[in-house]
């Protein structure tokens, strides 16, 4: 069955790129298509270098990039929903559970416990239904999926227009000060290890992060973070680099036995809802492990 996409975010993008955010697949393998003609640009052979502009029509082979994952199964799970319409859902996500199936890990997953209770958009299919944005498997906290196609593209062109604010809680070691400031470095993956990320000094992407003292906890601080730019493990990274790394985070920051996972929680997100344009604000109280980490 032949699958259609038409370019609607606006300005003007490499189509691997644009491909490998929309359907979650390699930009190789992208590129491979591309090459073979098997991905067609207004019904036309095209390169991997093409820059799409507003109203062009992508199409392929549906099954084409569904040979190497099974189907998701829905499963019962622990799930808290905060809000949800016939656009989006917000799920305040525990600890411990990552976000989409990936070619190793098909259950147990927040998308495995969302199918179990309701529909998730097509795409991003076959890991990623409803998928537009992330929260690392140690993360908890509100998180927000799309059930429909219009709603995950109109959201993820929010992300890209930095249209979305989110607001994280972390509890640092160390007396953060100044007690406000804006951190900006460049980020990159290690050379030796795809999963974990470096500042870049001068090579990699632009990551800007607001931190802010929330509460002196003795010799911790509790923190609030607003990711500016969306990358990779930001959050973590960022204040690491400072001197502050969050505890419980055995990647960036220190070993605790105050907590048993990275002190970081999704308190809050702001965007605006897809099919209205109205403003809305979703959060997520502090966890027990915070909480005791807190009154400790």
């Amino acid at each position: 069955m032949e699958r259609k996409l038409v370019y609607n975010a606006g300005g003007k993008e490499r189509i691997d790129r644009y491909l490998k955010e929309r359907l979650n697949v390699s930009r190789e393998r992208i590129k491979e298509f591309l090459k073979d003609g098997r991905i067609l640009v207004n019904g036309k052979v095209t390169v991997p270098s093409r820059l799409l502009r507003p109203d062009d029509e992508i199409t392929f082979n549906d099954d084409l990039f569904s040979g190497s994952a099974a189907l998701i199964k829905p499963e019962p799970g622990n799930l808290e929903i905060i809000y949800s319409d016939a656009d989006i859902v917000a799920v305040n996500k525990p600890a411990g559970v990552i976000t989409h199936p990936t070619n190793r890990i098909l259950t147990g997953t927040l998308v495995n416990f969302l199918l179990y209770h309701t529909t998730l958009s097509s795409a991003g299919l076959p890991l990623r239904p409803g998928v537009v944005h992330r929260l690392d498997r140690g993360t908890s906290g509100v998180i927000v999926f799309a059930r429909t196609d219009y709603a995950r593209e109109n959201i993820i062109n929010q992300f890209r227009n930095r249209e979305v604010e989110k607001e994280y809680l972390a509890i640092v070691e160390g007396r953060l000060y100044p007690e406000k400031r804006e951190v900006e470095f460049t980020v990159s993956h290690e050379k030796d290890n795809h999963t974990t990320m470096e500042v870049g000094y001068l090579r990699g992407k632009k990551a800007l992060t607001i931190i802010e003292v929330a509460e002196y906890l003795g010799e911790l601080t509790l923190v609030k973070a607003k990711p500016v730019s969306g990358r990779t493990h930001q959050i973590r990274l960022a204040l690491a680099h400072l001197g502050y790394p969050i505890i419980g985070d055995l990647k960036y920051g220190v070993k605790s036995d105050l907590i048993g996972r990275p002190a970081l929680h999704s308190h809050r997100i702001a965007l605006s809802l897809p099919s209205t344009g109205k403003r809305v604000e979703f959060k997520a109280d502090m966890p027990p492990d915070f909480l005791k980490v807190i009154k400790r």
